[in-house]
């Protein structure tokens, strides 16, 4: 089967939000509501190796093992693959912004002779990327996607597109965001300008494996759906034919989309829709760039538990918020956990 007209299937997810360390599912922390953030990698990941390693990073790394252990890569016994067929996008915005700050602000206050030797590491726009593909052995791409509100739905596209050319065979994709002061200073102005305060940024992980159907298929791995179109929208556009094209096609499936993006009323007001919208709350707009990617894990966690409405695959809607100018959709198409 030609790669690059395979679809591509999501065979594992998995996700590390320390508010909602008490619960199984997202559907279940939502309807709970987040409780004090309890946060323990070693648990998971053991101690060696954790030492120095970022909130951001090691978030990532939890949310990375769950997916690549539902999807069977990573075992008790096996934790690197080894497999140059494996690549990572990461997608982030804030995941090391203290760090950055701090470190610009010693060497301006100071100098870089001032600096940790321990923290310059993290630095790297790409470090929490590079620990992934590290700590697991995946030697294929490595990149990391900094683009605001609809990062992870850029990765997620990114990385479907590495595989159906021929630059990996499967891709993990993580989205990561966490709250701290360089990244409440950075959102503050749009934050206060809205009268809301300055809320703290949800933190946590998410993390997809992606793979071809003939590799996923020769492994009898389960899948829970296949991605499909995407399309792009911008806020100054007096048109988006694209996204309303994919919008029409796809009426009859839920559809994810953040309250507070300028691209809802494309749900809402284009579109006499059949299928229900959702809003997964904190986990949708506030989530900042892994919005789309919990959207994701919530619909393929419902196909999993065989909730009669992810029979038809889904929308999602991500991008549009935070005083972002662009925001796009994906669409996933059911797939029977087993197939």
């Amino acid at each position: 089967m030609n790669p690059r007209t395979q679809a591509i299937l999501i065979s594992g997810h998995g996700w590390e939000i320390p508010a909602f360390s008490a619960h199984d599912s997202l559907a279940e922390g939502l309807r709970a509501g987040p409780a004090a953030p309890h946060f323990t990698p070693e648990r998971l990941l053991g101690r060696k190796g954790l030492r120095y390693k970022e909130r951001s990073t090691l978030l990532a790394l939890c949310a990375a093992s769950k997916a690549l252990a539902d999807a069977g890569f990573v075992k008790a016994d096996t934790v690197s693959l080894h497999d140059d067929g494996f690549g990572v996008v990461v997608a982030t915005n804030t995941c090391n912004l203290d760090t950055v700050c701090q470190a610009a602000e010693t060497i301006h206050r100071q100098h870089v002779n001032a600096t940790s030797a321990m923290d310059l590491p993290n630095a790297s726009s790409n470090v929490v990327s590079a620990a992934i593909a590290i700590r697991f052995g995946l030697r294929a791409l490595n990149l990391t996607v900094c683009t605001g509100a609809s990062s992870s739905l850029d990765a997620i596209v990114l990385a479907a597109n590495a595989i159906r050319n021929g630059r990996a065979r499967r891709m993990v994709v993580v989205a990561v965001e966490v709250d701290g002061p360089a990244a409440r200073s950075l959102l503050a102005g749009r934050r206060l300008a809205e009268g809301g305060g300055l809320p703290a940024l949800p933190e946590g992980a998410g993390a997809l494996v992606l793979e071809r159907t003939d590799d996923a298929n020769a492994r009898g791995a389960r899948h829970h759906g296949a991605l499909a179109g995407y399309a792009y929208c911008h806020a100054d556009a007096a048109r988006s034919p694209a996204l309303d094209a994919l919008l029409t096609d796809h009426a009859s499936k839920p559809c994810y989309v953040a309250g507070d993006s300028f691209a809802a009323h494309a749900v809402t007001a284009l579109h006499q829709r059949e299928g229900a919208q959702r809003d997964l709350g904190i986990l949708s707009g506030p989530a900042y760039g892994a919005g789309t990617l919990y959207a994701l894990i919530h619909h393929c966690e419902q196909a999993r538990a065989a909730e009669p409405e992810s029979a038809r695959g889904a929308v999602v809607l991500g991008g549009g918020s935070w005083g972002d100018r662009r925001a796009g959709a994906i669409v996933i198409e059911a797939g029977g956990v087993g197939q």
